[in-house]
C-alpha cells in the first residue's frame, strides 16, 4: 500500500540532522517502504554534526546548498559521496549549507 505525506522542514534549527523518512516513521519522521533513512541537515558556517552508521549500513551524502567537508573531503553544492566501511560520518559546514544523508542497508 503507498503511503503519501507531506512535511515542512523550513523552519527547523540549523547545526543539527533531522530524521525525515524512516521504515518505521520513528521520531515523527515520514514512514516510508524502505530500510533507510533519510536525514536533513541544515548547516551554518562552523557547523560540525557527526552521523554513526551500523555495521554493514551505507550512505550516500548529497549536498544540496553551500560547502562541508565530510570525513576531511570538500563538497560543494550538487556533490554527492557514496559512503561504505566507515562508522562515523562527520560534516562540517564551510559555508552555509543544507545536506541529505541517506542511511542505507
Amino acid at each position: 500500500t503507498p503511503r503519501y505525506a507531506e512535511k515542512s522542514f523550513a523552519k527547523v534549527a540549523t547545526g543539527t540532522f533531522h530524521l525525515v523518512t524512516s521504515k518505521t516513521g520513528r521520531a515523527d519522521s515520514i514512514a516510508i517502504h524502505q530500510d533507510a533513512d533519510l536525514w536533513l541537515g541544515k548547516l551554518g558556517v562552523g557547523d560540525r554534526v557527526a552521523h554513526k552508521l551500523a555495521s554493514s549500513r551505507n550512505a550516500w551524502v548529497h549536498v544540496a546548498t553551500g560547502e562541508v567537508t565530510l570525513n576531511g573531503q570538500a563538497l560543494s553544492g550538487g556533490d554527492a559521496a557514496a559512503v561504505s566501511e566507515e562508522t562515523t560520518l562527520e560534516l562540517s559546514a564551510t559555508k552555509p549549507a543544507q545536506v541529505l544523508l541517506f542511511d542505507l542497508n
